[in-house]
Protein backbone atom coordinates (compact mmCIF):
# COMPACT_ATOMS: atom_id res chain seq x y z
CA UNK A 1 0.00 0.00 0.00
CA UNK A 2 2.78 2.49 0.70
CA UNK A 3 4.50 2.00 -2.58
CA UNK A 4 1.39 2.68 -4.46
CA UNK A 5 1.68 0.14 -6.93
CA UNK A 6 -1.57 -0.71 -8.98
CA UNK A 7 -0.76 -3.94 -10.31
CA UNK A 8 1.02 -5.78 -7.15
CA UNK A 9 -1.65 -4.20 -4.89
CA UNK A 10 -4.71 -5.50 -6.69
CA UNK A 11 -2.51 -8.69 -6.94
CA UNK A 12 -2.17 -8.65 -2.96
CA UNK A 13 -5.86 -7.95 -2.67
CA UNK A 14 -7.03 -10.58 -4.56
CA UNK A 15 -4.69 -13.27 -2.87
CA UNK A 16 -5.87 -11.76 0.50
CA UNK A 17 -9.45 -12.27 -0.62
CA UNK A 18 -9.22 -15.93 -1.89
CA UNK A 19 -7.24 -16.55 1.61
CA UNK A 20 -10.14 -14.97 3.68
CA UNK A 21 -12.58 -17.00 1.29
CA UNK A 22 -10.70 -20.33 2.25
CA UNK A 23 -11.02 -20.06 5.36
CA UNK A 24 -8.32 -17.87 7.49
CA UNK A 25 -9.41 -15.81 10.06
CA UNK A 26 -7.33 -12.26 9.76
CA UNK A 27 -8.35 -11.33 13.01
CA UNK A 28 -6.20 -13.73 14.74
CA UNK A 29 -3.08 -11.47 13.20
CA UNK A 30 -2.20 -8.20 15.18
CA UNK A 31 -3.03 -5.57 12.59
CA UNK A 32 -3.55 -7.23 9.35
CA UNK A 33 -7.27 -5.58 9.50
CA UNK A 34 -5.75 -2.63 9.33
CA UNK A 35 -3.49 -3.19 6.96
CA UNK A 36 -5.93 -4.21 4.47
CA UNK A 37 -8.36 -1.60 4.95
CA UNK A 38 -5.55 0.61 4.23
CA UNK A 39 -4.83 -1.15 1.33
CA UNK A 40 -8.34 -1.27 -0.21
CA UNK A 41 -8.22 2.55 0.58
CA UNK A 42 -5.49 2.95 -1.66
CA UNK A 43 -6.47 0.61 -3.97
CA UNK A 44 -9.80 2.51 -4.78
CA UNK A 45 -7.66 6.29 -4.90
CA UNK A 46 -5.36 4.23 -7.10
CA UNK A 47 -8.08 2.76 -9.56
CA UNK A 48 -9.52 6.02 -10.26
CA UNK A 49 -6.80 8.11 -10.90
CA UNK A 50 -6.13 4.74 -13.58
CA UNK A 51 -9.90 5.11 -14.61
CA UNK A 52 -9.21 8.44 -15.30
CA UNK A 53 -6.14 7.81 -16.77
CA UNK A 54 -7.27 4.97 -18.99
CA UNK A 55 -10.33 7.20 -19.92
CA UNK A 56 -7.78 9.71 -21.71
CA UNK A 57 -6.02 7.35 -23.18
CA UNK A 58 -8.28 5.89 -24.64
CA UNK A 59 -10.06 8.93 -25.92
CA UNK A 60 -6.36 9.96 -27.70
CA UNK A 61 -6.62 6.05 -29.30
CA UNK A 62 -9.99 7.36 -30.88
CA UNK A 63 -8.73 10.59 -32.05
CA UNK A 64 -5.32 9.05 -33.44
CA UNK A 65 -7.05 6.18 -34.45
CA UNK A 66 -4.56 4.10 -33.36
CA UNK A 67 -4.70 0.55 -32.68
CA UNK A 68 -2.43 -0.62 -30.52
CA UNK A 69 -3.74 2.68 -27.66
CA UNK A 70 -6.92 1.19 -28.31
CA UNK A 71 -5.98 -2.51 -27.46
CA UNK A 72 -3.95 -1.85 -24.58
CA UNK A 73 -6.57 0.56 -23.14
CA UNK A 74 -9.30 -1.67 -23.76
CA UNK A 75 -7.52 -4.41 -22.19
CA UNK A 76 -6.27 -2.30 -19.09
CA UNK A 77 -9.61 -1.57 -19.13
CA UNK A 78 -11.24 -5.55 -18.61
CA UNK A 79 -8.69 -5.80 -15.88
CA UNK A 80 -9.68 -3.06 -13.73
CA UNK A 81 -13.02 -4.13 -14.48
CA UNK A 82 -15.27 -2.56 -17.56
CA UNK A 83 -18.05 -1.92 -15.18
CA UNK A 84 -16.22 1.10 -13.91
CA UNK A 85 -15.67 3.21 -17.44
CA UNK A 86 -18.16 4.64 -19.62
CA UNK A 87 -20.26 1.54 -21.38
CA UNK A 88 -20.61 4.08 -24.44
CA UNK A 89 -16.70 5.10 -24.77
CA UNK A 90 -15.82 1.40 -24.28
CA UNK A 91 -18.29 0.05 -26.95
CA UNK A 92 -16.66 3.31 -29.02
CA UNK A 93 -13.48 1.92 -28.36
CA UNK A 94 -14.14 -1.60 -29.66
CA UNK A 95 -15.76 -0.63 -32.55
CA UNK A 96 -13.00 1.43 -33.83
CA UNK A 97 -10.53 -0.94 -33.45
CA UNK A 98 -12.23 -4.11 -35.18
CA UNK A 99 -12.89 -1.57 -37.86
CA UNK A 100 -9.29 -0.54 -37.90
CA UNK A 101 -7.79 -4.09 -37.31
CA UNK A 102 -10.36 -5.09 -40.73
CA UNK A 103 -9.08 -2.46 -42.78
CA UNK A 104 -5.18 -2.76 -42.01
CA UNK A 105 -6.22 -6.44 -42.99
CA UNK A 106 -7.91 -5.60 -46.08
CA UNK A 107 -4.80 -3.67 -46.78
CA UNK A 108 -2.09 -6.16 -46.42
CA UNK A 109 -4.33 -8.49 -48.60
CA UNK A 110 -4.84 -6.26 -51.07
CA UNK A 111 -1.22 -5.74 -51.25
CA UNK A 112 -0.43 -9.35 -51.78
CA UNK A 113 -2.78 -9.66 -54.57
CA UNK A 114 -1.21 -7.15 -56.61
CA UNK A 115 -4.92 -5.99 -57.38
CA UNK A 116 -5.98 -2.72 -58.85
CA UNK A 117 -9.28 -2.76 -57.66
CA UNK A 118 -9.02 -4.24 -54.52
CA UNK A 119 -5.82 -1.99 -53.57
CA UNK A 120 -8.49 0.90 -54.76
CA UNK A 121 -10.80 0.13 -52.33
CA UNK A 122 -8.45 -0.55 -49.58
CA UNK A 123 -6.95 2.53 -49.89
CA UNK A 124 -9.91 4.59 -50.06
CA UNK A 125 -11.08 2.76 -46.74
CA UNK A 126 -8.11 3.30 -44.87
CA UNK A 127 -8.00 7.12 -45.83
CA UNK A 128 -11.17 7.45 -44.42
CA UNK A 129 -10.30 6.25 -41.37
CA UNK A 130 -6.76 8.36 -41.48
CA UNK A 131 -4.82 5.46 -41.70
CA UNK A 132 -2.06 7.17 -44.15
CA UNK A 133 1.05 7.11 -42.23
CA UNK A 134 0.71 3.44 -41.10
CA UNK A 135 2.89 0.87 -42.51
CA UNK A 136 -0.16 -1.45 -43.88
CA UNK A 137 -1.01 1.87 -46.43
CA UNK A 138 2.35 2.53 -47.31
CA UNK A 139 2.67 -0.74 -48.60
CA UNK A 140 -0.84 -0.97 -50.37
CA UNK A 141 -0.11 2.64 -51.67
CA UNK A 142 3.63 1.73 -52.99
CA UNK A 143 2.02 -1.63 -54.72
CA UNK A 144 -0.75 0.09 -56.10
CA UNK A 145 1.46 3.04 -57.73
CA UNK A 146 3.44 0.22 -59.30
CA UNK A 147 0.59 -1.47 -60.77
CA UNK A 148 -0.48 1.73 -62.23
CA UNK A 149 2.77 2.92 -63.96
CA UNK A 150 2.35 -0.40 -65.79
CA UNK A 151 3.09 -2.89 -63.96
CA UNK A 152 6.01 -3.10 -62.35
CA UNK A 153 5.84 -6.54 -61.14
CA UNK A 154 5.32 -8.62 -64.78
CA UNK A 155 8.44 -7.22 -65.86
CA UNK A 156 9.95 -9.42 -63.31
CA UNK A 157 7.10 -12.35 -63.27
CA UNK A 158 6.16 -13.00 -67.01
CA UNK A 159 9.00 -14.88 -67.56
CA UNK A 160 9.76 -17.42 -70.22
CA UNK A 161 6.13 -18.27 -70.79
CA UNK A 162 4.70 -14.90 -71.39
CA UNK A 163 8.31 -14.36 -74.18
CA UNK A 164 7.16 -17.74 -75.80
CA UNK A 165 3.08 -16.71 -75.81
CA UNK A 166 4.42 -13.47 -77.39
CA UNK A 167 5.94 -15.28 -80.53
CA UNK A 168 2.98 -17.24 -81.02
CA UNK A 169 0.62 -16.04 -83.56
CA UNK A 170 -3.03 -15.56 -81.09
CA UNK A 171 -0.40 -12.69 -79.00
CA UNK A 172 0.93 -11.27 -82.45
CA UNK A 173 -3.01 -10.57 -83.45
CA UNK A 174 -4.26 -9.98 -79.82
CA UNK A 175 -8.03 -10.09 -80.24
CA UNK A 176 -10.30 -6.90 -79.57
CA UNK A 177 -13.87 -7.46 -78.83
CA UNK A 178 -16.02 -4.55 -80.08
CA UNK A 179 -19.01 -2.67 -78.59
CA UNK A 180 -20.52 -4.17 -75.46
CA UNK A 181 -18.95 -7.19 -73.29
CA UNK A 182 -20.61 -10.47 -73.75
CA UNK A 183 -18.59 -11.92 -70.59
CA UNK A 184 -16.28 -10.10 -68.75
CA UNK A 185 -18.61 -7.22 -67.49
CA UNK A 186 -22.36 -8.73 -69.41
CA UNK A 187 -24.81 -10.69 -67.33
CA UNK A 188 -24.86 -13.90 -65.95
CA UNK A 189 -27.57 -14.29 -68.94
CA UNK A 190 -25.37 -13.31 -71.48
CA UNK A 191 -22.32 -15.34 -69.96
CA UNK A 192 -24.46 -18.63 -70.42
CA UNK A 193 -25.86 -17.74 -74.16
CA UNK A 194 -21.76 -17.57 -74.94
CA UNK A 195 -21.23 -20.78 -72.92
CA UNK A 196 -22.69 -22.75 -70.81
CA UNK A 197 -21.62 -26.27 -68.83
CA UNK A 198 -24.26 -28.51 -67.33
CA UNK A 199 -23.36 -29.32 -63.81
CA UNK A 200 -24.20 -32.86 -62.44
CA UNK A 201 -27.34 -32.10 -61.10
CA UNK A 202 -28.59 -30.87 -64.44
CA UNK A 203 -28.06 -26.95 -63.65
CA UNK A 204 -25.52 -24.72 -65.89
CA UNK A 205 -22.73 -22.27 -65.07
CA UNK A 206 -21.28 -20.18 -67.79
CA UNK A 207 -18.25 -22.34 -69.09
CA UNK A 208 -15.81 -19.64 -67.86
CA UNK A 209 -16.38 -20.81 -63.93
CA UNK A 210 -16.89 -24.01 -64.83
CA UNK A 211 -13.33 -24.35 -66.69
CA UNK A 212 -11.78 -22.46 -63.65
CA UNK A 213 -12.94 -24.47 -60.85
CA UNK A 214 -12.84 -27.85 -62.57
CA UNK A 215 -9.09 -26.56 -63.57
CA UNK A 216 -7.95 -26.21 -59.61
CA UNK A 217 -10.11 -29.07 -58.65
CA UNK A 218 -8.09 -31.59 -60.92
CA UNK A 219 -4.52 -30.16 -60.31
CA UNK A 220 -4.24 -27.01 -58.09
CA UNK A 221 -6.13 -28.22 -54.61
CA UNK A 222 -3.17 -28.14 -53.00
CA UNK A 223 -1.47 -24.52 -54.01
CA UNK A 224 -0.29 -22.36 -51.30
CA UNK A 225 -2.03 -18.91 -51.59
CA UNK A 226 -4.47 -20.07 -53.90
CA UNK A 227 -7.00 -16.87 -54.86
CA UNK A 228 -4.69 -14.57 -52.25
CA UNK A 229 -1.25 -14.85 -54.89
CA UNK A 230 -1.93 -12.45 -57.92
CA UNK A 231 -2.11 -14.19 -61.62
CA UNK A 232 -0.03 -12.52 -64.33
CA UNK A 233 -2.03 -9.75 -65.78
CA UNK A 234 -0.85 -10.83 -69.09
CA UNK A 235 -1.81 -14.53 -69.37
CA UNK A 236 -4.84 -13.49 -67.60
CA UNK A 237 -5.84 -10.97 -70.12
CA UNK A 238 -5.17 -13.46 -72.96
CA UNK A 239 -7.14 -16.35 -71.17
CA UNK A 240 -10.46 -14.06 -70.86
CA UNK A 241 -9.93 -12.75 -74.66
CA UNK A 242 -9.86 -16.38 -75.47
CA UNK A 243 -13.73 -16.62 -73.11
CA UNK A 244 -14.91 -13.41 -74.45
CA UNK A 245 -14.33 -14.53 -77.89
CA UNK A 246 -16.57 -17.78 -77.09
CA UNK A 247 -13.29 -19.95 -77.55
CA UNK A 248 -12.95 -20.50 -74.26
CA UNK A 249 -12.06 -24.58 -75.30
CA UNK A 250 -8.54 -22.79 -76.72
CA UNK A 251 -7.91 -21.36 -73.04
CA UNK A 252 -4.61 -22.86 -72.31
CA UNK A 253 -4.02 -22.50 -67.78
CA UNK A 254 -0.58 -21.75 -67.37
CA UNK A 255 -0.62 -21.24 -63.70
CA UNK A 256 -3.51 -22.05 -60.93
CA UNK A 257 -3.33 -18.05 -60.04
CA UNK A 258 -3.70 -17.09 -63.31
CA UNK A 259 -6.79 -19.37 -63.18
CA UNK A 260 -8.03 -18.16 -59.74
CA UNK A 261 -7.37 -14.51 -61.07
CA UNK A 262 -9.72 -15.12 -64.17
CA UNK A 263 -12.78 -16.29 -61.85
CA UNK A 264 -12.33 -13.45 -59.89
CA UNK A 265 -12.20 -11.17 -62.58
CA UNK A 266 -15.27 -13.08 -63.76
CA UNK A 267 -17.18 -12.17 -60.69
CA UNK A 268 -15.74 -8.86 -60.06
CA UNK A 269 -16.90 -7.57 -63.63
CA UNK A 270 -20.71 -8.54 -62.95
CA UNK A 271 -22.92 -5.78 -63.46
CA UNK A 272 -25.12 -7.22 -60.96
CA UNK A 273 -23.12 -9.13 -57.86
CA UNK A 274 -24.33 -13.12 -57.12
CA UNK A 275 -26.05 -11.44 -54.09
CA UNK A 276 -28.51 -8.95 -55.55
CA UNK A 277 -27.86 -5.48 -54.41
CA UNK A 278 -31.49 -5.91 -53.29
CA UNK A 279 -30.54 -8.29 -50.40
CA UNK A 280 -27.27 -6.41 -49.30
CA UNK A 281 -28.63 -4.99 -46.36
CA UNK A 282 -30.98 -8.02 -45.28
CA UNK A 283 -28.02 -10.37 -45.13
CA UNK A 284 -26.57 -8.01 -43.03
CA UNK A 285 -29.30 -6.99 -40.64
CA UNK A 286 -29.51 -11.29 -40.63
CA UNK A 287 -25.89 -11.77 -39.75
CA UNK A 288 -25.94 -8.94 -37.47
CA UNK A 289 -29.14 -9.70 -35.23
CA UNK A 290 -28.05 -13.35 -35.37
CA UNK A 291 -24.23 -14.66 -34.80
CA UNK A 292 -22.45 -17.75 -36.14
CA UNK A 293 -23.88 -19.96 -33.75
CA UNK A 294 -27.63 -19.23 -33.67
CA UNK A 295 -29.72 -21.84 -36.14
CA UNK A 296 -31.83 -19.05 -37.13
CA UNK A 297 -29.38 -17.74 -39.01
CA UNK A 298 -29.54 -20.12 -41.41
CA UNK A 299 -32.88 -20.06 -41.62
CA UNK A 300 -33.12 -16.25 -42.44
CA UNK A 301 -30.53 -16.43 -44.87
CA UNK A 302 -31.96 -19.52 -46.42
CA UNK A 303 -35.16 -17.03 -47.05
CA UNK A 304 -33.03 -14.54 -48.32
CA UNK A 305 -31.51 -16.74 -50.84
CA UNK A 306 -34.99 -17.67 -52.45
CA UNK A 307 -34.86 -14.14 -53.64
CA UNK A 308 -31.66 -14.56 -55.55
CA UNK A 309 -32.38 -15.35 -59.62
CA UNK A 310 -31.93 -18.83 -60.93
CA UNK A 311 -28.89 -18.11 -62.82
CA UNK A 312 -27.06 -16.41 -60.05
CA UNK A 313 -27.81 -18.53 -57.02
CA UNK A 314 -27.28 -22.01 -59.26
CA UNK A 315 -23.48 -20.52 -59.58
CA UNK A 316 -23.26 -18.95 -56.21
CA UNK A 317 -24.09 -22.53 -54.22
CA UNK A 318 -21.06 -24.44 -57.55
CA UNK A 319 -18.80 -21.84 -55.85
CA UNK A 320 -19.32 -21.94 -52.14
CA UNK A 321 -19.21 -26.14 -52.77
CA UNK A 322 -16.24 -25.94 -53.88
CA UNK A 323 -14.59 -23.49 -51.38
CA UNK A 324 -15.69 -25.30 -48.73
CA UNK A 325 -14.23 -28.62 -50.70
CA UNK A 326 -10.84 -26.22 -51.23
CA UNK A 327 -10.44 -25.14 -47.71
CA UNK A 328 -9.75 -28.43 -46.74
CA UNK A 329 -6.79 -28.27 -47.68
CA UNK A 330 -6.18 -25.16 -45.64
CA UNK A 331 -2.67 -27.06 -43.40
CA UNK A 332 -1.52 -27.10 -47.11
CA UNK A 333 -2.75 -23.70 -49.01
CA UNK A 334 -2.81 -21.52 -45.66
CA UNK A 335 -5.98 -20.58 -47.13
CA UNK A 336 -9.36 -21.85 -44.92
CA UNK A 337 -13.16 -20.56 -45.01
CA UNK A 338 -12.29 -16.92 -43.23
CA UNK A 339 -9.79 -16.46 -45.87
CA UNK A 340 -11.45 -17.09 -48.93
CA UNK A 341 -14.57 -14.86 -47.54
CA UNK A 342 -12.48 -11.51 -47.28
CA UNK A 343 -11.37 -12.41 -51.01
CA UNK A 344 -14.80 -12.80 -52.26
CA UNK A 345 -17.20 -10.60 -49.80
CA UNK A 346 -16.49 -7.81 -51.75
CA UNK A 347 -17.44 -9.48 -55.08
CA UNK A 348 -20.31 -11.02 -54.17
CA UNK A 349 -21.30 -9.21 -50.90
CA UNK A 350 -21.36 -5.28 -52.27
CA UNK A 351 -23.65 -2.47 -52.23
CA UNK A 352 -24.74 -0.69 -55.22
CA UNK A 353 -23.03 2.21 -54.09
CA UNK A 354 -19.88 2.25 -51.55
CA UNK A 355 -20.47 4.74 -49.24
CA UNK A 356 -18.64 5.57 -45.87
CA UNK A 357 -21.00 3.23 -43.78
CA UNK A 358 -20.04 0.15 -46.11
CA UNK A 359 -16.55 0.59 -46.71
CA UNK A 360 -15.66 0.79 -42.97
CA UNK A 361 -18.40 -0.96 -40.86
CA UNK A 362 -19.88 -3.46 -42.80
CA UNK A 363 -16.81 -5.07 -44.05
CA UNK A 364 -16.51 -7.41 -41.48
CA UNK A 365 -20.04 -8.01 -41.84
CA UNK A 366 -20.15 -9.20 -44.93
CA UNK A 367 -17.05 -11.19 -44.63
CA UNK A 368 -19.41 -12.75 -41.92
CA UNK A 369 -22.13 -13.54 -44.73
CA UNK A 370 -19.30 -14.83 -47.06
CA UNK A 371 -18.16 -17.66 -43.98
CA UNK A 372 -21.86 -18.19 -43.66
CA UNK A 373 -22.58 -19.43 -47.33
CA UNK A 374 -18.84 -21.39 -47.69
CA UNK A 375 -19.73 -23.08 -43.83
CA UNK A 376 -23.39 -23.94 -44.23
CA UNK A 377 -23.38 -24.17 -47.82
CA UNK A 378 -25.23 -27.63 -47.90
CA UNK A 379 -28.16 -26.39 -45.35
CA UNK A 380 -28.53 -22.84 -47.47
CA UNK A 381 -29.28 -24.57 -51.10
CA UNK A 382 -30.93 -27.81 -49.77
CA UNK A 383 -34.11 -27.41 -51.35
CA UNK A 384 -37.24 -29.86 -49.68
CA UNK A 385 -38.73 -32.17 -52.66
CA UNK A 386 -41.83 -33.62 -51.96
CA UNK A 387 -40.27 -36.83 -51.38
CA UNK A 388 -38.27 -35.28 -48.41
CA UNK A 389 -41.38 -33.92 -46.88
CA UNK A 390 -43.08 -36.71 -46.79
CA UNK A 391 -40.38 -38.64 -45.04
Amino acid sequence: ANAGNFDALHGALEKAKKLRESGVDFSKFEGLEEELAAANQTFSKLTAEKIGFLTHFLKQGLQLNNTDMLDEALKTAHRIGIRNFDAKLIEKGKDRLDNLTAVKGFLELAAKQQDKEPLETALAKAKLLGLQETKEFKKAELAYKKIAKGSFLDIFTSGTKAKSRSNSPANKKKPQTPGKPKLFGASISDGLKLGSTELPNGQRVPTVCYSCIEHIRKTGMTTEGIFRVPGNRDNMNFLMSKFEEGNGNEAKFESIYDTGGVLKQYLRRLPVPLIPFSLYKPCLLVANQHNSSDPERIVKMKELLTQVPKDSKVLLEYLCRFLKELSAYESVTKMGVNNFAIVFAPNIVKPEVETQQSMIVDMNVTIDVMQCLITHVESLFFEETTETKEA
